[in-house]
């Protein structure tokens, strides 16, 4: 009977381990940025339309991975002429440059649900490299009985880096861009 109850432990601890396939819920997920505008205030802007899809894995968290694409025409700051001007060459350039992309390249663990992310960033025709903090949030079942997963990171990104030069001089629109990512998903 020992061996038994033994067994069973294992092949539970085993089974909560292995990892696990996640899309991303986009009604509970934000994309939320920041930007200063001529050092007078802080004008905060949301993208409305995200999708994604992870693997994570809590035993090997450097085989977890994921991929988050966010619509460029979806950005809303709540001023229709400030969004239709941010959308244009100027900015984003959403005709030409439809999808924003995060792809994860490392997943390092640093600390209790404390992650170091590099990953690559696609913006206005541009790949770079990003490294933020993710802070993982929970894991476990909904009041609907799926199991789901979530966190929230920070990315602080140079527009300049991406080709977003206007009015970036010191004293203009920020060049640096703080950028939330919280998700959520759902197991697959």
């Amino acid at each position: 009977m020992k061996r038994i109850l033994i067994g069973l432990a294992l092949f539970s601890s085993m089974a909560v381990a292995a990892p696990a396939n996640y899309k991303l819920d986009d009604t509970h997920a934000s994309i939320v940025f920041k930007a200063n505008h001529l050092g007078f205030s802080n004008v905060y802007g949301m993208f409305r339309k995200v999708e994604g899809k992870w693997t994570w894995d809590m035993e090997k968290v450097e085989n977890s991975n994921f991929e988050i694409k966010v619509k460029a025409d979806s950005l809303d700051t709540m001023n229709a002429k400030r969004d239709e001007h941010l959308k244009n060459n100027d900015f984003f350039n959403v005709k030409q440059f439809p999808d924003i992309i995060l792809k994860s390249k490392t997943i390092k663990k640093t600390g209790k649900d404390k992650f170091n992310i590099t990953a690559d960033l696609t913006m206005h025709g541009v790949t770079k490299p990003v490294t933020f903090t993710f802070n993982h949030m929970k894991t476990g079942k909904d009041p609907w009985g799926k199991d789901r997963t979530g966190g929230e990171g920070v990315l602080k990104v140079k527009r300049t880096d991406f080709g977003m030069t206007y009015m970036a001089k010191p004293g203009e629109i920020s060049d640096e861009i703080e950028v939330i990512v919280s998700i959520e998903g759902v197991k697959e």
